[in-house]
């Protein structure tokens, strides 16, 4: 029960580590985006209502700190996580190849809908962005996203472990 809230706080650390150690990293030329690898394995392990509130949560901690059009973040988390919960439903989601190649098409899709908000909302031609900064950073998040599936497989027995001995008398 206690997991219940503790998670919002994790995510919250994990945007905020996002946002500021991860960028240092990568020099400002792309951004490492460990919250998106985080929704696709909440769209693969977990159910609709608890995953699909997590990702909502989680775009919404994103938008707060980071997006120019607030609610952007959240609509691509939800989107991405329910069209991982789809392909989670299909496909046996253990290989590392497949963990790879669907987070890169999900950050490719990614950047292309931001590319289209930002063309509609502020009338900004950012389509070349989109070879120069997108395709880069799908490529580095695809790489990293099946170490990251591993590690998030731990913490997820880390959170639901319990006791199972008897209570010792005093």
């Amino acid at each position: 029960m206690i997991h219940y809230l503790l998670l919002p706080m994790l995510l919250l650390l994990l945007v905020i580590v996002q946002i500021t150690i991860l960028e240092l990293f990568s020099f400002g030329w792309i951004g490492i985006e460990i919250s998106l690898i985080v929704v696709i394995y909440l769209g693969f392990h977990l159910d609709a209502l608890r995953g699909g509130l997590l990702s909502l949560l989680l775009g919404f901690f994103l938008d707060c700190l980071t997006s120019a059009i607030f609610g952007l973040y959240m609509f691509l988390y939800v989107l991405i996580f329910y069209l991982s919960n789809i392909v989670g439903g299909k496909i046996y989601a253990g290989k590392p190849a497949l963990i790879a190649s669907f987070t890169a098409l999900c950050t490719l899709l990614e950047g292309f809908v931001i590319v289209l908000f930002y063309r509609f909302v502020f009338g900004a031609d950012i389509l070349d962005a989109i070879p120069k900064i997108f395709v880069p950073q799908a490529v580095v998040v695809g790489c990293l996203s099946p170490l990251c599936f591993i590690l998030l497989q731990r913490f997820e027995v880390f959170l639901h472990v319990e006791d199972r001995r008897p209570a010792r008398r005093i």
